[in-house]
């Protein structure tokens, strides 16, 4: 009898609610980031802190995501390796597929074989930072539970206290990472979501107030930006770093991106087919809006986002981009799904049994039992 997945066992619709929320705040983060607004940093305006604002969102939703994957994976033991092909060909698909179109039907790539293999290794061409950050982090997953299932409640505490020191607290004041990374920011969000699914919280709190303690902390942190942009316009290094509490690692961030999930976590929905449907197209929305073909094509030759910098209709703008851009990425992940994936399911499910079987034998051979 075949081992089901913890992770397929229940699609929660609250969970997946929070991941469309997530992918949105996503969204909005790089319309900010990669869009080509220029602003002075001795002059403050409307439009200055809407896209200050726009950029708060994208490190809380990828948090977001790596806080879901933890609470779900925390119960895994091993690698199921249908996943890992199936990641993958959702990886390759959209590389090969988006150079092929941008380097050969729109033509605003040269196109060359060395980037055509480097579009067939989408994990070695760094295109995704990401994904290739998920992608380990979910083959190490087993080996991360092994050391987190083997603490106490008192010892875990005092681990992801460490945890949050080094990479979290003093990187917030420092800005310096402590030789820190993508991955091992992961870890620490996984350990974290670990942790709550594990032990959880003793506070007695409603999802709405979860919830709008998360968004009084978003409110604090955009502020900070504001109060800086103000202190920018008579010191330089105050308008340079006017996003300074912004980051991943943050700690406001972080606590922002905790009690939104927890809030969440709380919340009462009923299992609903379609926020589950377009949840799944998460992932796939994010590989297609922020690959390195389609990403200047978006945001300057289709939208034009800049020549918006200073109108009174940026608001409205950046919101209908947003929605475009969901409402499209979605469509066309769940076609890929349709016709790639819900066709090959079965033969990735049997090839990754069969790779498993094949790495067991392996592993009991004499030469590895020498080892």
């Amino acid at each position: 009898m075949k081992e089901k997945d913890p992770t397929k066992l229940v699609r929660q619709s609250n969970f997946e609610l929070l991941r469309i929320v997530a992918i949105i705040m996503i969204i909005a983060h790089h319309i900010a980031f990669y869009g080509g607004f220029e602003y002075p940093i001795n002059a403050v305006s409307m439009n200055r802190l809407w896209v200050q604002f726009l950029r708060l969102g994208g490190k809380i939703g990828v948090d977001l995501f790596v806080l879901i994957s933890g609470y779900f994976l925390i119960s895994s033991d091993r690698v199921r390796i249908s996943r890992v092909l199936r990641l993958w060909l959702q990886l390759f698909t959209y590389s090969a597929s988006l150079y092929l179109v941008f380097s050969v039907l729109v033509g605003s790539e040269p196109f060359s074989v060395r980037s055509l293999i480097k579009s067939f290794l989408p994990l070695l061409s760094k295109g995704w930072w990401f994904a290739n950050a998920y992608f380990v982090l979910y083959l190490l997953h087993p080996y991360i539970n092994r050391l987190l299932l083997s603490f106490d409640r008192a010892r875990y505490k005092r681990f992801l206290a460490l945890l949050l020191c080094i990479w979290c607290v003093i990187p917030t004041f420092t800005r310096q990472l402590m030789g820190s990374n993508d991955l091992l920011l992961f870890i620490v969000l996984y350990s974290v979501a670990g942790y709550y699914r594990l032990h959880g919280i003793n506070v007695a709190c409603r999802a709405r107030t979860f919830i709008a303690l998360s968004m009084v902390m978003i409110l604090l942190t955009f502020l900070s930006a504001a109060i800086l942009d103000v202190i920018g316009t008579r010191i330089a290094f105050a308008g340079r770093h006017a996003t300074w509490f912004y980051e991943m690692y943050s700690l406001p961030v972080l606590l922002a991106s905790v009690l939104m999930f927890m809030g969440f976590d709380r919340m009462e929905i009923k299992p609903g087919r379609a926020i589950n449907t377009v949840a799944s197209a998460s992932f796939g929305t994010y590989l297609i809006h922020e690959n390195a073909y389609c990403r200047p094509f978006l945001w300057k030759d289709l939208f034009n986002a800049a020549s918006y910098a200073d109108s009174g209709a940026l608001i409205p703008y950046t919101l209908m981009m947003i929605a475009a851009v969901f409402a499209s990425c979605t469509v066309i992940e769940l076609i890929r799904k349709r016709v790639l994936e819900d066709r090959y399911l079965k033969l990735l499910e049997r090839a990754g049994d069969r790779l498993s079987s094949l790495g067991n034998r392996i592993a009991k051979l004499k030469l590895f039992e020498k080892l």
